[in-house]
């Protein structure tokens, strides 16, 4: 058993995700795969098309073993604490011996070099002079590393995946696990990430957005779950699109001071004041973000503020690490990493794992920040259900059912007296909601066989 752990959105699971994933088994000999996902919101700062049940469902259709949901602030989080995150989530397990991701480099030794260039610039009194004179972060520390290290290091730090990889690395290095968990690159093809070009049968998250909001056939560059799944959506009008936020956004910045703005992550240097103001001055969404936009602060940016602020996250809520791990899909071999997760011995990432947020609820009613982390998911995911042209109900972290999918002809590896102290209970749940499944419709058909039988003697 050897299991690989990817960081990932899905929005929406797309061919590119099925190579990395056929990449990394081929290239590293990965047995099972984890999958840490954003939750109903991207790290661009916009809801997914899809809510992460039916994501993560699609996800352990077509080759991911076990889906955990990231945490609602840090998927609004930079690329830093994104990374870092997800990072803790896979060395939480303690099961998982590498992490797979994309990037423009596909070199590990390169990817290497320029995160350790990225962390002996990243000082106080070497990014000041930069900042202050309104350069955006990231121009800052590209700057710093192509004077320091050259531009052939630099340049690394023009490619988006390539900074993410950078990032994944610097926190498998400053959370000690860089031995642990080995880093493996699979290199981009053809489809940049978040950009308009495809390549064959592959294509970009962002291209294929476009394909789904223009109307036009993006069936080409997903697997049928993923096409059948969003035609579904589309059909009940359930997808969702940032622009559906636009009455509740403006409502929430109407009635918010300057002073709560300020609290709020990412904002800083009198941005607050700026949102304020626009909130005030503008009538659309598009108009909002026109007014609040300068140089120094990203469209991505931007949005991710603005939902922050609608869900009530603050800076504060991304000091503390991750309380507890949400299983939100799984199949047979996601059961083995969980069971082999809990027969290895704690350690100082080590959390709860569960299907079950109200498990969650239950055992943290005296841990603060669990429960207000919890909460931040509740509202978010509550808030999500208004994004679609057709509003569903609220409560989906406690209604949603996580999808289990079977595995023919599997035959689990792990020694049958494996003992296990952690996460067990979400292997016995499962197997206990499948027992029930069972019961139920074979209490259907014999229900079925006796109205037959009393037709047949009426007739």
């Amino acid at each position: 058993m050897k299991t690989y752990g990817i960081i990932c959105e899905y929005n929406p699971f797309h061919n590119g995700h099925i190579y990395q994933i056929e990449e990394t088994k081929k290239q590293t000999g990965a047995t099972h795969i984890v999958a840490i996902m954003s939750g109903n919101y991207v790290q661009r700062g916009e809801p997914a098309l899809m809510d992460k049940f039916k994501r993560a469902e699609i996800a352990v259709k077509n080759g991911v073993d076990l889906v955990i949901e990231m945490p609602v602030q840090y998927c609004l989080a930079n690329a830093e604490l994104f990374a870092r995150c997800g990072v803790m989530l896979l060395g939480s397990l303690r099961c998982v011996e590498g992490i797979s991701f994309g990037s423009e480099s596909g070199s590990i030794d390169q990817l290497k070099e320029c995160a350790d260039a990225v962390m002996a610039v990243t000082t106080p009194e070497n990014l000041k002079p930069l900042l202050e004179q309104g350069m955006p972060f990231p121009d800052a520390i590209h700057q710093l590393v192509t004077y320091k290290y050259g531009p052939l290091v630099g340049d690394v730090l023009n490619s988006p995946n390539n900074i993410l990889a950078v990032e994944y690395l610097k926190s498998l290095k400053i959370l000690g696990l860089m031995d642990k968990i080995q880093p493996f690159t699979v290199k981009r093809e053809g489809a940049a990430h978040d950009g308009e070009e495809h390549s064959g049968n592959i294509a970009s998250g962002e291209y294929i957005r476009r394909l789904i909001d223009d109307g036009e056939d993006f069936s080409a560059f997903v697997p049928k779950d993923t096409a059948d799944a969003i035609n579904e959506y589309d059909d009940k009008e359930l997808l969702c699109w940032f622009e559906n936020f636009e009455r509740i956004l403006m409502y929430r910045l109407r009635t918010i001071s300057p002073q709560e703005l300020a609290t709020v992550p990412d904002v800083g240097q009198g941005l607050e004041n700026r949102i304020f103001q626009a909130a005030r001055m503008s009538g659309t969404l598009e108009q909002l973000l026109n007014a609040i936009k300068v140089k120094r602060y990203p469209m991505a940016r931007i949005k991710r503020i603005l939902l922050n602020t609608l869900f009530g996250i603050k800076s504060e809520d991304l000091k503390a690490p991750p309380m507890y791990g949400r299983i939100l899909a799984l199949n047979d071999r996601g059961t083995e990493i969980l069971k082999m997760a809990g027969s290895l011995p704690e350690d100082k990432f080590s959390i709860p794992f569960s299907s079950s947020l109200k498990d969650f609820v239950d055992s943290n009613k005296e841990n603060p920040r669990a429960m207000r982390s919890i909460g931040m998911t509740t509202v978010s995911s509550d808030i999500y259900t208004l994004g679609a042209r057709n509003i569903r109900p609220s409560g989906m972290d406690f209604t949603a059912k996580i999808a289990y999918e079977k595995l023919e002809g599997f035959v689990s590896e792990l020694p049958a007296d494996l003992k296990t102290t952690a996460h067990a209970g979400t292997v016995e749940q499962v197997n206990k909601e499948r027992a029930a499944e069972a019961a139920a419709k074979k209490a259907a058909e014999e229900a079925k066989k006796d109205d037959s039988a009393e037709e047949s003697k009426e007739n």
